[in-house]
C-alpha cells in the first residue's frame, strides 16, 4: 500500500479509493499476477481505516476479475491481461484521417461565425420573450403529466402540438395542412438532416442556390450528396439553369419566401417552373421558410408549399428562430405518405423530439400566445431594420448598397464597386471583428467563386439606438 492515502474529504467513497490503489498497481504491474496480498486486518492498520473498508474494496476487485481467493493460500492478484502501453495521442490532423472522407469534407469547411455579435443573423431577441406565461405553461404541463408525455413520444410528435401546428401555419402563412401531414422535429436542421437520410444515397445530385445557406450543405454533405450550385438573381434560383446543369437532380433545397442570404422572393413563374420539374422528374423539393413569420410589410408571400399539386415539396419550419434558439423544435409539412415513412424510419435512429416542452409549447400555440407575441415582435423587429438601413445609408453610402428587406432577421449590403476594388468581403469581415462587431461575409455563403462582395448582417438582437455607434465602429475600421 506504499503511496496509498485515504483523502476523508474527497467525494469518492474510502473502499473504492483502496480498489483505485490496488488496480492501479495491478495494471501497471507493480503487484504482478500470484502476488500474495496482505491480510485485510494488516492493510487496514497501514491506511489506519476500518477493516470493512478493505474487505468492501476486495470484495469490488473480485467482482472486476483482479483478484481471487486460493484455499490456504490468501488472497492473490489474478493473472489478467494488462494493456499495452497506450500510443502517443494522435494530433487533429492525424485524428482527421480516421474520420469518414464525409466528415472530413464537412469539418473542412471554410466557414467563419460569431453567435456572440450583435448583427448574427437569425437570432431572435429574447429579452422580450414572455417568460411568465412560458414557465406557467411548463409547470401546468408537469405538475401532474399525462403518462404518454412521460414515456417515448411518437415519432411524428406530440398529437396536441402537430394540431396547435397546422393551426399556426394556416394564420400565419396561410398554409392550409392537416394534422397527419406534420412531423415534429428537432428545429427545421434536424428535420434536414432525417430528410437527407431518408432521400439521399451516396452521390445522389442536389439543387443548392448559389449564394445559399451554408448550414444546410452541411447536411447534405454529411449525407453524401452531390452539391450542384444554381445562381439566384432578383427572382430566386434561376431554375433553367439547374435544369441545365443537373437534369435529374434527386433533390432541390431553397429558400422561396425569404431567400438567404440575398432576401429575394422567388417569382411565381420560378416557382412553377420548379415545380413542374420536380412533379415530371419524381425529385423533391425541400422549402426552407426560415423566419417568415417575421414581417416588416402588411404583404405575405405564399409558401411553396400552397403551390405543390403533386405532393412534391417538403415544408420545414421552427419555433427555435422565432421563440428561443435553444427550443430545437421544429416541424415539416409533407404529403400524408412522406410524413408516414418519415415517423417509420425516424423511429429506428432517434425516436423522437425531446418531449419536455411539447405540451407547454401545444397550448402556448392553442392560446394564442405565440401570434400575439409575433404581432408585437414584427413592430419592434422592423424598426430595427429600418435603423440599420439609416445607419449604412449614412456612414456608408459609397461602400455599400443596401435595400430593407420584407421579412426576417438580417439584410445583406452589397459592395458598390468602388469598395470591392479596395477589399474582399472576407478582409471587411475581419475588420469588424477588430472593432468587436463582426458581420458575416456573403462570399462564404458561395460554393464556387462568389460573383457578389458583400456583408450579410443580422438586427435580431440589436436595439435599434445601437445601431449607428455600432456600425460607425465597423465604417471606421473600412476606411483605414
Amino acid at each position: 500500500m506504499a503511496g496509498m492515502h485515504l483523502d476523508r474529504g474527497a467525494d469518492m467513497p474510502l473502499y473504492q479509493q483502496v480498489a483505485a490503489h490496488l488496480r492501479a498497481r495491478i495494471l501497471d504491474g507493480s503487484l504482478q499476477a500470484g502476488t500474495r496480498l496482505l491480510g485485510s486486518r494488516d492493510m487496514a492498520a497501514e491506511l489506519g481505516c476500518s477493516r470493512a473498508i478493505v474487505l468492501a474494496a476486495c470484495d469490488l476487485l473480485y467482482a472486476e476479475g483482479y483478484l481471487l481467493s486460493v484455499p490456504r493460500g490468501g488472497v492473490r492478484v489474478a493473472a489478467i491481461a494488462r494493456p499495452r502501453a497506450a500510443a502517443p495521442a494522435p494530433d487533429e490532423r492525424d485524428a482527421g484521417l480516421r474520420m469518414s472522407d464525409r466528415w472530413k469534407s464537412l469539418l473542412a469547411t471554410d466557414y467563419v461565425f460569431d453567435m456572440a455579435s450583435p448583427f448574427s443573423t437569425g437570432t431572435p431577441d429574447i429579452a422580450e420573450f414572455p417568460f411568465e406565461i412560458w414557465a406557467r405553461l411548463l409547470r401546468q404541463s408537469w405538475h401532474n403529466p399525462l403518462r404518454s408525455a412521460c414515456i417515448d413520444m411518437a415519432p411524428l410528435g406530440w398529437q396536441p402540438l402537430r394540431e396547435a401546428t397546422a393551426e399556426f401555419l394556416g394564420a400565419v402563412r396561410g398554409l392550409l395542412c392537416r394534422p397527419e401531414e406534420v412531423a415534429i422535429t428537432p428545429a427545421s436542421s434536424g428535420a434536414l438532416d432525417l430528410c437527407c437520410r431518408m432521400l439521399l444515397d451516396p452521390g445522389d445530385e442536389v439543387w443548392v442556390e448559389e449564394p445559399g445557406f451554408i448550414e444546410a450543405r452541411w447536411s447534405l454533405k454529411a449525407a453524401g450528396a452531390k452539391l450542384v450550385p444554381v445562381p439566384v438573381d432578383e427572382k430566386g434560383m434561376v431554375v433553367a439553369e439547374g435544369i441545365r446543369r443537373a437534369p435529374r437532380a434527386k433533390l432541390a433545397v431553397v429558400t422561396p419566401s425569404h431567400q438567404f442570404p440575398l432576401g429575394v422572393a422567388m417569382g411565381l413563374e420560378r416557382r412553377l417552373e420548379l415545380l413542374e420539374w420536380a412533379s415530371r422528374q419524381g425529385s423533391w423539393i425541400i422549402e426552407d421558410d426560415y423566419n417568415s413569420e417575421i414581417r416588416h410589410r402588411d404583404s405575405m408571400v405564399a409558401s411553396l408549399k400552397s403551390l405543390d399539386r403533386a405532393g412534391r415539396v417538403i415544408y420545414l419550419g421552427t419555433f427555435s428562430k422565432v421563440m428561443l434558439p435553444s427550443l430545437r423544435i421544429g416541424y415539416l409539412v409533407a404529403s400524408p405518405g412522406f410524413t408516414e415513412a418519415f415517423g417509420r424510419g425516424r423511429a429506428r435512429i432517434d425516436v423522437h423530439t425531446a418531449g419536455t416542452a411539447q405540451p407547454a409549447l401545444a397550448e402556448f400555440l392553442r392560446q394564442g400566445h405565440l401570434l400575439r407575441y409575433l404581432r408585437r415582435m414584427r413592430k419592434v423587429y422592423g424598426e430595427r431594420q429600418d435603423a440599420v438601413v439609416a445607419a449604412l445609408r449614412t456612414l456608408m453610402p459609397e461602400q455599400l448598397d443596401v435595400a430593407p428587406t420584407a421579412a426576417g432577421l438580417h439584410l445583406t449590403a452589397l459592395f458598390t464597386p468602388r469598395m470591392a476594388a479596395r477589399m474582399t468581403d472576407r478582409e471587411a469581415s475581419a475588420r469588424s471583428r477588430q472593432a468587436g462587431q463582426f458581420i458575416q461575409p456573403l462570399s462564404q455563403c458561395y460554393l464556387g467563386e462568389p460573383d457578389r462582395q458583400g456583408l450579410v448582417i443580422g438586427y435580431g438582437r440589436l436595439q435599434a439606438e445601437e445601431a449607428m455607434p455600432r456600425l460607425a465602429a465597423v465604417a471606421a475600421r473600412l476606411r483605414d
